[in-house]
């Protein structure tokens, strides 16, 4: 009788992480179907079959297509850390001892995120083109991604590093550019290496938003 509620605490428990488990496989799944059909030509059933559970599974678990490329989003912002990408760039606007520190910390978390993020990006612009679904899915990434750099703005603008003459809206403006297609052009179509991308971004995105020492 003692023993019963623990063993009902395991099952739960591990009924959770076979659950999840499971989301990340589909997940993997519908990444991998994306990326070689395209959104349209992806249906919901193929994406059950990759992944080896029913059409009603996905659909309970995502609620269709775009639930599912919203999930490959979310990860893709995560990065690969420990810790959420996002969690880790709050951390580096407390603790950097200068504006231009923020920015550099922040651009090498962008090589961690950004060849992550792209590809879904790429992937729903070009969906949104032809299709309803997709269109509403990409307005609500870029009102998310908005939303991420006017706090990042603001970061900047609490910790007195940003430029007087600077609105934070202004600086969010210019943070979504530099966080937009300038990594592709540079590191992934034109081979820039890194580390000549983070230097070069540093001075760029330091000389536009910071205040001069």
């Amino acid at each position: 009788m003692v023993e019963q509620p623990v063993k009902r605490r395991y099952d739960a428990a591990r009924r959770r992480d076979r659950a999840e488990e499971r989301r990340r496989e589909v997940v993997e799944a519908a990444r991998r179907l994306f990326a070689a059909q395209g959104f349209a030509r992806t249906t919901v059933g193929a994406v059950a079959d990759a992944a080896g559970v029913s059409p009603e599974t996905v659909y309970k678990s995502f609620g269709g297509k775009g639930g599912l490329v919203r999930s490959i989003w979310e990860g893709a912002l995560a990065g690969g850390g420990p810790e959420h990408a996002e969690h880790r760039a709050d951390a580096i606007a407390a603790s950097a001892p200068d504006g231009e520190a923020i920015v550099e910390g922040w651009l090498r978390l962008a090589l961690e995120v950004a060849p992550r993020a792209s590809a879904v990006l790429a992937l729903v612009r070009s969906a949104a083109e032809v299709d309803e679904e997709a269109r509403a899915l990409l307005d609500e990434i870029e009102r998310g991604r908005s939303a991420r750099m006017l706090h990042n703005a603001r970061a900047l603008a609490d910790g007195g590093h940003l430029r007087p003459d600077l609105s934070v809206e202004a600086a969010r403006d210019l943070l979504l550019v530099f966080s937009g297609d300038i990594y592709d052009r540079l590191v992934l179509r034109a081979g820039w290496d890194a580390e000549a991308y983070v230097a070069t971004m540093t001075r760029m995105m330091s000389a536009a938003l910071l205040r001069r020492a």
